[in-house]
């Protein structure tokens, strides 16, 4: 029975490892879970809303330029006598400056003022062009909203990665906790199993006479409090699978729950990319860079709006005319209406102030892009040290388990020896399993860490 005894000792925590090598069949990958979040997950359909969101704001903008077609009629009866009727019906196609004119017109009436005869009541068709001389020519309403709405798709676009980030963080999180939960419950499990089965072998002992009564006392101290433990991990480990629920949708919308049988996958020490590199792309592509950036693009196109207000406004408009009987024959010389409308404002205080306006949020744009740009720039440095601490936490933690087994070996044979108790047994036992417990939490925090530093630097693992 002591030689039994002795094995299960020299035996007690060669399961550590082992544990990992568990099918896979039922293993929840991080890679698995992404994928269902983002095909099912609100938090990710709200974040697909967005990039519509972000090509309604360009077909906003071409809005600006669909054709128009408008008609008018006026009509004017005094006194049971008809002084007119006008009626004027007209295309209106925007163009990138100005816009083209296509229309009928037909007025009749015995008061009819002259200037408006179109071919004795027969009516005209024209065809013309209205243009801006100076104010509008480089730059208007119409042009500016088209402009500003692809980049406020640039703008949706970044929301949409950091929405979806943010979310891949926390799921991130919480799944590496499950992960630290499921190990700590296993190798509180184990433990107890050891201690119930060496509990059994010390009674025997003790009724042989070659063990005190002292060591049953210790040997059912340690069962309970290892049964402790395991409900205690049992308790956190429920907890933390609830925790990753949250994040389990079906296809219609439904909850899911984790399945107890579900195991998490194991981590493995990533090739972390060079620093610099992250700060590069992330001083690009970061979404809360590229949100200041279109944001800085929008205001320019402002202040281009602004400057354009300054001129003085001078409208040409030129119509070509003819009659439903003509054949157009007439040169553009000869059948035309041309006309032009000039104004200005003579302080000008409404446009130097919108002008001043735009500048100043240009400047205060540019500032907030520069003290973003730092901050993120030193938030993945930190992050990055975090990472290479714990990639040395854990391989230091790696190295003190295994000496903690190299312990619980020698203490097994002095023990055998008959120069050790069940006391020091278990106080080895137990060190081991406090630093295996404690290497899976190092495992699980560096993972965690991996995946802070990706959010920090705007990095999406499933958003290529």
């Amino acid at each position: 029975m002591k030689k039994l005894l002795v094995i299960l000792f020299s035996l007690s925590f060669h399961f550590s490892f082992a544990q990992e090598k568990d099918s896979t069949e039922n293993v929840l990958t991080l890679e698995d879970l992404y994928s269902m979040v983002m095909l099912n997950h609100p938090v990710a359909k709200q974040a697909g809303l967005l990039t519509e969101q972000g090509q309604m704001q360009i077909r906003l903008g071409r809005g600006s330029f669909d054709p128009k077609l408008e008609s008018k009629y006026d009509q004017k009866v005094f006194k049971d006598k008809e002084y007119y009727q006008k009626w004027n019906s007209y295309a209106k196609v925007p163009l990138w400056a100005g816009s083209l004119n296509v229309g009928y017109e037909r007025n009749d009436g015995y008061n009819l003022n002259p200037e408006n005869d179109t071919d004795s009541g027969n009516g005209l068709m024209y065809i013309g062009v209205e243009l801006p001389v100076l104010k509008g020519l480089l730059m208007d309403e119409r042009r500016a909203a088209l402009r500003k709405g692809f980049e406020l798709q640039k703008v949706t676009e970044a929301e949409q990665i950091k929405l979806i980030n943010k979310l891949i963080l926390q799921i991130a999180k919480d799944y590496w906790n499950w992960y630290y939960r499921y190990h700590q419950y296993r190798l509180a499990q184990e433990g107890y199993a050891l201690a119930t089965f060496r509990m059994e072998a010390v009674d025997e002992r003790i009724k042989q006479g070659d063990l005190a009564t002292v060591d049953g006392v210790e040997a059912k101290i340690t069962i309970q409090q290892r049964e402790i433990n395991v409900r205690m991990a049992a308790m956190d480990l429920q907890k933390a699978r609830l925790v990753l629920s949250n994040h389990l949708w079906s296809e219609d919308g439904q909850p899911l729950e984790l399945l107890e049988d579900i195991l998490p996958e194991n981590t493995q020490v990533e090739t972390l990319p060079q620093l610099e590199q992250l700060l590069k792309e992330a001083d690009i592509a970061h979404p809360e860079i590229v949100s200041l950036v279109a944001k800085n693009s929008i205001l320019a196109i402002d202040q281009k709006l602004a400057k354009e207000s300054i001129k003085p406004e001078l409208n040409l408009k030129y119509n070509y005319l003819g009659t439903t009987a003509s054949s157009w024959d007439y040169g553009l010389s000869e059948n035309y209406k041309f006309g032009a409308t000039f104004s200005m404002p003579l302080f000008l205080r409404k446009e130097r102030a919108k002008l001043q306006m735009s500048k100043l949020k240009v400047q205060s744009n540019e500032l907030s892009l520069i003290m973003k740009r730092r901050e993120i720039g030193n938030n993945i440095r930190r992050a990055f040290i975090t990472v290479e601490n714990y990639v040395e936490l854990t391989e230091m933690q790696q190295e003190m388990s295994s000496n903690y087994q190299i312990l619980l070996q020698g203490e097994s044979d002095k023990f055998e020896a008959g120069e050790s108790s069940v006391f020091y047994m278990n106080v080895r036992e137990g060190k081991l399993i406090e630093a295996e417990t404690k290497l899976f939490k190092m495992r699980a925090e560096y993972a965690k860490s991996v995946a802070e530093l990706n959010w920090t630097a705007g990095v999406s693992p499933v958003m290529k």
